[in-house]
C-alpha cells in the first residue's frame, strides 16, 4: 500500500500545487474548512500532499486568521496520524535493529530523555512537519511528550504560514516579504548553528 500511495504521488506530484489544491477545495463551498481539515489530517500517510502548500491555500482561501486555526486543528490531527503510523510501521523494525546496533541504541535511548526538547527545536525551526512525526514514532519518545512539543508551536507556526499564503499574490508587499523572511530564517538557523558550531 506504502509502494502504491508513493507511486500515485509522483504520478500526480504536478498537479498538487497551492493553486490546484485551492480550487479543489474551494469547490466544496460551506464544506471547504472540513474537507481542508481532512486533507491536513491524512496528509502523514499521502506523503506527496505538500506541506507548506496546505498551510499557504489555508490563507489563500480563508485568511490568516481562519486559515491558522484550520492548519492548527488539521495539524493536531496530523501530528497524532504522523507518530502512530510511523509507530506502527517500523517501531518493531527499530527495536530488532536496536539489539545489534549500539548505536541505534544509544539514538533511542537518548531520543526516550531528550525527544521532548528535540520536537520542540525541530519545531520551532521549521524543520518538515511530517518527517518530525515519523521520526518520533520510530524512536521511544512517549506520545505524550512528543505532542505537547509539538502542539505548543502549532499555532505560531500555522498562523505565519497561513499568513504568508494570504500575501502570496501580493509578493511586492511587506506582508509578503517579511513573512517569507521569518520562514526563510527559521529554516536556515538550524544549518547557520551547525556551522558556527563546527568553526568554534
Amino acid at each position: 500500500m506504502i509502494v502504491l500511495l508513493i507511486l500515485a504521488g509522483i504520478r500526480y506530484h504536478q498537479y498538487l500545487n497551492p493553486s490546484t489544491i485551492a480550487s479543489f477545495v474551494d469547490k466544496y463551498g460551506i464544506m471547504a474548512p472540513f474537507l481542508f481539515i481532512v486533507l491536513c489530517g491524512v496528509k502523514p500517510i499521502l506523503f506527496f500532499l505538500p506541506i507548506m502548500g496546505l498551510a499557504i491555500v489555508a490563507g489563500m482561501l480563508f485568511g490568516p486568521l481562519k486559515g491558522a486555526i484550520y492548519v492548527s486543528i488539521g495539524g493536531a490531527f496530523s501530528t497524532i496520524v504522523g507518530f502512530y503510523f510511523a509507530r506502527w510501521i517500523g517501531r518493531d523494525m527499530i527495536k530488532r535493529i536496536g539489539t545489534i546496533s549500539k548505536k541505534v541504541k544509544q539514538i533511542d535511548e537518548w531520543a526516550k530523555e531528550h525527544g521532548k526538547n528535540a520536537v520542540f527545536s525541530m519545531r520551532c525551526f521549521n524543520l518538515p512537519w511530517d518527517i518530525v512525526s515519523y521520526w518520533a514514532g520510530l524512536s521511544s519518545i512517549k506520545f505524550r511528550d512528543f505532542y505537547i512539543a509539538s502542539i505548543i508551536p502549532l499555532v505560531p507556526i500555522s498562523f505565519l504560514y497561513t499568513y504568508f499564503g494570504s500575501k502570496i499574490l501580493t509578493p511586492k508587499s511587506w506582508g509578503f516579504v517579511i513573512s517569507l523572511s521569518i520562514i526563510f530564517a527559521l529554516g536556515a538557523t538550524p544549518f547557520i548553528k551547525q556551522r558556527l558550531k563546527r568553526n568554534s
